[in-house]
């Protein structure tokens, strides 16, 4: 906003993120349709957290679950609604190579078998759900990080006019913005999207001296790792220098899992990093970014981290020229 009002970052991010996403995966559909979608899913994100909590506990399906009916109206629009644009696109495919595309072409390796069609919505809704809701509230994180530090907002700035000068970011600029892919992965490391996750022991495991059965539900406190004092040096200090290329190499694979670690690994983890990396070089060039006066975004952790009371900030455009 050229006059520096105020505005709910949190909720700027979730609706350029969603966009970014049904863009790449899905092209199709009038902005009615993509608005739409849009609001189911933030009423279906509304209330997920409870689902998490029954299954965590082994809850019955019948015990009161506050906003199921909300939830389950949302998650059926969603079917529904995907399923409708996967047959727009099927009539009228355009010749285009997006991961609609690619998924509808997928073979199975040892059958041959392509893709049915519950599968290809579920998948597409899938990518499109969580896709847009973690990077969003990493971009939010990112841009407060930054407000909080002059020094590092204007060193991103002096990359991003020397790798792309007033060019549009592009892909062959990602590899070369590596201070903004620095402050991208220590926004992760202290406020990951994903706060935990959870995993079932595989076989009877010994850990921290407590026997483990297989078969039991593990939870990993993503937030608490990336902050551990014995496996970080200063860890609630602000520092990218953690990523730059020599120091990043000293990592282990199991301190920073912002997309968890393993076999399920966070398939969209390339594609989160690019696209977190376009988004903030070109914001943090295009525009100043200010904490609302006396805001103190204190984290909550749900099924993702949420700043509690949202992300006020006062957006200022700057001259790029």
């Amino acid at each position: 906003d050229a006059s520096g009002k105020c505005r709910a970052i949190d909720k700027d991010m979730t609706s350029l993120t969603f966009r970014v996403i049904s863009q790449t995966m899905l092209p199709g559909g009038d902005d009615h349709i993509g608005a739409a979608i849009e609001r189911a899913s933030g009423d279906y994100f509304g209330s997920i957290s409870w689902t998490f909590v029954y299954r965590f506990f082994g809850l019955p399906q019948w015990a009161p679950h506050p906003g199921r009916r909300r939830m389950l109206r949302a998650e059926n629009f969603l079917r529904t609604s995907v399923a409708e644009l996967i047959a727009a696109r099927q009539s009228n495919s355009g010749g285009r190579n997006d991961l609609f595309a690619r998924l509808s072409e997928a073979r199975h390796p040892e059958t041959g078998e392509s893709i049915g069609p519950e599968l290809l919505r579920d998948s597409l809704l899938t990518f499109m759900m969580v896709g847009h809701e973690t990077t969003a509230k990493a971009l939010t994180w990112m841009l407060y990080l930054l407000s909080q530090s002059e020094e590092w907002t204007q060193r991103l700035r002096d990359e991003i006019a020397r790798v792309a000068g007033n060019e549009a970011i592009g892909p062959a600029h990602i590899d070369r913005l590596q201070l903004t892919q620095q402050v991208v992965k220590e926004a992760l490391r202290l406020y990951p999207p994903v706060p935990s996750i959870t995993r079932h022991a595989a076989s009877d495991v010994e850990l921290g001296g407590l026997q483990i059965a297989a078969g039991t539900l593990i939870n990993i406190p993503i937030f608490a790792l990336h902050r551990h004092r014995n496996i970080w040096r200063d860890p609630d200090c602000f520092d990218p220098t953690r990523f730059a290329p020599e120091a990043e190499a000293k990592i282990g694979r199991t301190q920073f899992m912002p997309f968890g670690a393993g076999p399920r690994t966070c398939i969209g983890a390339a594609f989160a990093l690019i696209e977190a990396t376009a988004v903030l070089a070109t914001l943090i060039r295009g525009a100043r970014f200010r904490l609302k006066t006396g805001h103190r975004p204190v984290p909550v952790s749900r099924v993702s981290l949420a700043p509690k009371g949202g992300m006020p900030m006062r957006v200022e455009m700057r001259e790029t020229a």
